[in-house]
């Protein structure tokens, strides 16, 4: 699986890097804004194709999820531990995918969990100083994890080798002058693995 994480800061052709990303088969987008208000992460969604809201996985403000038909939601690590096992398994029931972040290899509760981003592994591209925290020979067992953290079309071929089952990128994409042409190269590397 190929995610892109959107960048935390608005840009103004946002929608339309996401409308096309879609549209060269993205099959899931986590529209990550920590700082922004409901109005703006509403008018960044009313901004992207209906047929493509359901392939968006929010972090914050999961209200729009029932306006929009987002179908994913993510739980940070402090809201995961504010959220009770009751309201998990509400939504499960209700059909939405629910996915979380985790730092260490020991947090396992992740039984809910579709999917949990694990980070970073390489060299953040977009928090300058965050390094990885993998090593030559670092491997998981688990098969919900999602790496991420310095995700570029040169290592993203490793992180599956070390038995993720999937890669996010964030800074790949956002920093690169053509984010659309990134993904393009991301999309290729990754298809030679494993079915998008």
């Amino acid at each position: 699986m190929l995610i892109v994480v959107s960048d935390t800061v608005f840009r103004a052709d946002e929608s339309n890097i996401v409308n096309t990303l879609f549209d060269e088969g993205l099959q899931r987008f986590h529209l990550r804004k920590p700082q922004a208000a409901v109005s703006e992460v509403q008018s960044l969604l009313e901004a992207i194709n209906p047929i493509h809201c359901s392939k968006i996985a929010l972090h914050q403000h999961h209200s729009l999820a029932a306006r929009f038909g987002c179908k994913t939601f993510h739980f940070p690590e402090n809201m995961r531990k504010q959220t009770s096992e009751e309201k998990y398994r509400q939504l499960r029931k209700e059909g939405y995918t629910l996915s979380t972040s985790i730092h260490t290899l020991e947090e396992n509760d992740l039984n809910i969990f579709d999917y949990a981003f694990y980070g970073p592994v390489f060299n953040s591209i977009s928090k300058k100083g965050y390094m990885g925290i993998t090593h030559s020979t670092f491997s998981v067992q688990n098969s919900k994890l999602i790496a991420i953290g310095g995700i570029d079309e040169h290592n993203c071929v490793k992180a599956f080798d070390m038995g993720f089952t999937g890669v996010a990128v964030l800074g790949a994409i956002w920093q690169s002058t053509e984010p659309v042409k990134q993904f393009k190269k991301l999309q290729s590397k990754c298809s030679s693995i494993v079915p998008l």
